[in-house]
């Protein structure tokens, strides 16, 4: 055989055990892709960021952290919960639908539970993939923003605020959209959202509007931000709000008496 037959044939064995090389690396990133992160057993956030989020005293229908997730969902809305966005993309890239309510709870979607919780690299990465930044639950959420401000990630806050606007104006001074005439900087002072009423405040939410309702069962009867602030001795807030022009119409001007 001429030396440049040999060369060749070296040439063709060396591709040869290249191509076999790059088709093993290929199958086994096909395989590391589909191989399932270990669950997040712990919540993110520590155990008293969650209770001061929600408690007894404070949005009780919302707490998430006493009990895993029920439903046909559960492993999914446990994922969301514990932000565990491994776990949340791994199950997005094997077909888990967006939309689905943990109707475990109060059939909120994975967006509504992120925004509320407060993970924002969360939010993110379901606003991106799609998720409905209009879906409701039945705890009067009508949008991811009503989600956001019952929490308290005021960048979250920001960032919806701005993608409900690039779909149409958000009023938030309209009366009309919650049944009871609640309004979000309302919801916001009722849950001690310090940097979210701020926030609202320097984007027009009027602070003196009083909810509408008629029903004196309802914990929004005759209640504004300022009373609110006041019923749950909120006083960080009743001085925040009394600084921007707020009163208390119980009172008539920016006291609790």
């Amino acid at each position: 055989m001429s030396a440049s037959a040999v060369i060749a044939t070296m040439l063709l064995a060396g591709c040869s055990s290249l191509n076999a090389d790059n088709s093993a690396t290929k199958t086994d990133t096909i395989q590391l892709a589909q191989t399932a992160p270990i669950p997040q057993v712990d919540f993110r956030f520590s155990a008293a960021e969650n209770v001061d989020l929600a408690n007894q005293n404070k949005l009780s229908w919302r707490v998430f952290y006493d009990k895993p997730s029920t439903g046909a969902d559960a492993t999914w809305f446990d994922a969301v919960k514990h932000g565990d966005l491994a776990t949340v993309t791994y199950m997005v890239n094997n077909g888990q639908d967006l939309e689905v309510k943990d109707t475990g709870s109060l059939n909120q979607t994975a967006l509504g539970w992120a925004a509320f919780i407060g993970y924002e690299d969360m939010v993110d990465y379901l606003v991106n993939k799609g998720a409905d930044i209009y879906a409701k639950d039945d705890g009067d959420v009508y949008n991811v923003m009503k989600s956001a401000v019952l929490g308290k990630n005021t960048n979250i806050v920001k960032k919806v605020h701005m993608l409900l606007n690039d779909k149409a104006p958000v009023d938030l001074n309209d009366q009309t959209v919650e049944s009871d005439g609640e309004t979000l900087i309302m919801v916001a002072a009722s849950n001690d959202r310090l940097e979210t009423v701020k926030y609202l405040l320097a984007q027009g939410a009027n602070p003196n509007l009083v909810a509408t309702t008629k029903d004196k069962k309802m914990g929004s009867y005759n209640q504004g931000a300022y009373s609110y602030a006041c019923s749950r001795d909120l006083v960080d807030m009743q001085k925040l709000l009394a600084a921007n022009g707020a009163v208390n119409h119980r009172t008539g001007k920016a006291s609790c008496e």
